[in-house]
């Protein structure tokens, strides 16, 4: 699969910015103020085609330049592209022609050949950033130049304050590619088996799931935002997670959508806390004390030898407790999938969650639209607090250690 990208989105933000403030009155060679200045749009028109570089009526698409002393300039619409200035154009081997309105802003380009996108002098797709869903059009524009050229255009965020001054933007992780490094992070998790994780400085270490495996949610679409803790979650003081790792044998999860939590060590303004781990299905749902009714195991040997006996325990979460639950996974077979129990936390708060990414997988006990659901939860996330996932394919049993997959064509777009 191939990642081409012009230049970084964080430089092509800095040019427009740059080109912005850049209010000349003529630009070198008695050349109009496009060569060398302002930022040429065209908006994409909500119902357009994903292919928005194909021409429409006419010998020429019109633009509007926007600079930082013409305010009143304004993009009709929530998407749009960007032009290069006619210079940079030239440089890249991408020339075109070009006439600017007498006293005013708009400028009339020359057709260019839509049969042959990359060679056009296309340098972004952009979204206003006032509208978070507008960004599922921006990635249907992204995702379709790149299926015809090879190439990523950036995404940037445009935004404008209440005096009208423009300003373009930049986030790695509102990009269709992005996904891609995501899920080689997770399968990294996955495959790493570290004896511990590093401690805050002068404390003692962390157990290795601090650092290494995934902890996944599962849930059905419902009457509450996937990352709330679910009202019987509510009810028991505790919401179940799956723990992934290759050496914990965990072949399956109980649904077939979810979410992926970046590993605890990593920096939140909500950080999670692992109440009780049962390496088994626990089978928690209506007890009233999650992490108590099951009967509680205080030391690794205690688990041990209720686990051996057929019986359950909540295992305590330290190191010896931890290993204790791998050892009992790897002894004891036949068991899918486990349960780690975490404490509840408040509703609503996504913007603080160390939340990474969501998932769809056919492997799963209960079976259902997975790919659909997970992307009811993208959409659900972007809308409810502006924050954009990635939706990732979990194989559980891959027997590379592969276990997620990413694909461009299974993320939301309009």
């Amino acid at each position: 699969m191939r990642t081409q990208v012009r230049q970084t989105g964080a430089q092509t933000a800095q040019v427009l910015n740059f080109r912005l403030g850049r209010t000349v009155d003529e630009c070198p060679g008695a050349n109009p103020l496009f060569a060398c200045s302002g930022v040429l749009v065209q908006s994409v028109a909500a119902g357009n085609p994903a292919t928005f570089w194909k021409l429409g009526a006419g010998a020429q698409q019109t633009f509007l330049l926007l600079r930082n002393d013409a305010p009143q300039v304004n993009p009709p619409g929530k998407v749009g592209f960007v032009f290069q200035d006619r210079f940079s154009a030239i440089a890249q081997d991408r020339p075109y022609t070009a006439k600017q309105a007498d006293g005013g802003w708009e400028v009339a380009i020359d057709n260019w050949n839509d049969q042959a996108p990359a060679g056009v002098a296309i340098e972004a797709v952009y979204y206003d950033i006032a509208d978070p869903k507008a960004l599922l059009r921006a990635h249907n524009a992204q995702r379709a130049f790149f299926d015809v050229t090879g190439e990523w255009l950036p995404v940037l965020r445009f935004s404008r304050t209440e005096a009208g001054q423009v300003s373009f933007g930049f986030n790695q992780m509102e990009q269709l590619y992005y996904g891609y490094s995501v899920a080689a992070r997770l399968n990294a998790r996955y495959t790493a088996t570290p004896p511990s994780c590093p401690g805050n400085p002068g404390e003692a270490d962390n157990p290795s799931y601090y650092c290494s495996g995934l902890l996944t949610r599962g849930t059905a679409v419902g009457s509450f935002h996937a990352w709330n803790p679910s009202p019987s979650s509510d009810a028991g003081g505790s919401v179940s997670f799956t723990w992934l790792r290759k050496d914990y044998n965990t072949p399956q999860v109980v649904w077939p959508q979810g979410f992926v939590m970046a590993p605890m060590s990593t920096p939140a303004a909500y950080r999670l806390k692992l109440n009780c781990i049962y390496p088994f299905d626990g089978g928690t749902t209506g007890l009233s004390g999650m992490c108590v009714d099951r009967g509680v195991c205080n030391s690794a040997q205690e688990a041990l030898a209720t686990y051996r006996v057929g019986k359950l325990c909540a295992i305590q979460p330290d190191k010896e407790g931890f290993e204790a639950s791998i050892t009992i996974r790897q002894e004891i077979p036949g068991h899918a999938w486990n349960e780690w129990m975490i404490d509840t936390w408040p509703q609503n708060i996504g913007k603080q969650l160390q939340l990474e990414a969501f998932f769809h997988t056919s492997t799963s006990l209960y079976k259902g639209e997975g790919l659909r659901d997970s992307q009811i939860f993208q959409r659900d996330l972007l809308n409810t607090d502006s924050r954009y996932l990635p939706i990732l394919d979990l194989n559980a049993t891959a027997a590379d250690g592969q276990v997620f997959t990413y694909s461009p064509q299974d993320q939301s777009v309009d």
